[in-house]
């Protein structure tokens, strides 16, 4: 699995604290704009996350070229529907180097990683012999396992990511795309770290909403003292286990 950022709003930060400051401000934009000072930027981008005030973070927009995943993961991912997507066509190209993903919990069993290469190679043959047989690509794609790789360029603004991450970053994803969703992050927090250091699972948003003083996502990746209000995650996990689950995440997607 491969994620680039190809493409950003560069002032992002500056931009979406602007925005924020326009809501609440008499002043035009360009003074705004003009003025607004580094504490300023900080202070008004933490003002959206405390009044869940997301939508200034619509100005802001991502995007990613990533390649190396599976089908089963770009099924998932288009259901975003704030975004734009353009994915390499089974139906109008014929696939050559034909690779899958084969799934972690496969991969731990040496009979399971067996039977999975063994089905996928005779599909891959199929597929293969099908063509040759001068059956439309679009037909013999209906062999491929949804395993089979692709590529795909994905186009989101912040508050999309910021809803895309909550659901995708937390345990109950599953890990192909949760390793995505965490590889996402890390390239938009290298970029804009006062904007994405408030962004992470549900339960890390839903906490900050209920939060006089929200907490930053990498002070809890960090292993910092840092305690939940909350009675329980949106899944239903007590709040003595959420940062646990947090980290055990992030652990899990590092491997």
């Amino acid at each position: 699995m491969k994620v680039e950022v190809i493409s950003y709003t560069r002032d992002c930060e500056k931009l979406i604290a602007a925005a924020s400051k326009l809501t609440l401000s008499k002043k035009p934009f360009e003074e705004i704009w003009g003025s607004l000072s580094e504490d300023e930027i900080d202070t008004w981008i933490k003002e959206t996350v405390i009044r869940w005030h997301f939508s200034p973070w619509e100005h802001c927009v991502y995007t990613f070229y990533i390649s190396g995943v599976s089908r089963v993961l770009t099924h998932q991912l288009v259901r975003h529907r704030i975004a734009s997507y353009s994915q390499h066509s089974q139906r109008f190209k014929a696939l050559h180097d034909i690779e899958f993903v084969v799934p972690d919990r496969i991969n731990m069993s040496e009979e399971a990683k067996r039977l999975f290469l063994d089905t996928v190679d005779n599909a891959k043959d199929a597929y293969r012999k099908l063509i040759e047989k001068g059956i439309p690509f679009e037909d013999a794609r209906y062999i491929l396992p949804q395993a089979v790789t692709t590529k795909i360029l994905v186009t989101m603004n912040a508050r999309e990511l910021m809803h895309f991450f909550s659901l995708r970053m937390c345990t109950r994803a599953q890990l192909e795309i949760r390793r995505l969703a965490w590889l996402m992050w890390r390239k938009v927090y290298e970029l804009h770290p006062r904007l994405w250091k408030w962004a992470g699972p549900r339960c890390l948003q839903t906490e900050n909403l209920i939060r006089r003083n929200p907490i930053e996502f990498p002070r809890v990746l960090e292993e910092a003292e840092v305690e939940f209000v909350s009675e329980k995650c949106p899944e239903g996990l007590p709040r003595e286990s959420i940062i646990k689950c947090l980290r055990h995440s992030y652990h899990e997607v590092s491997k």
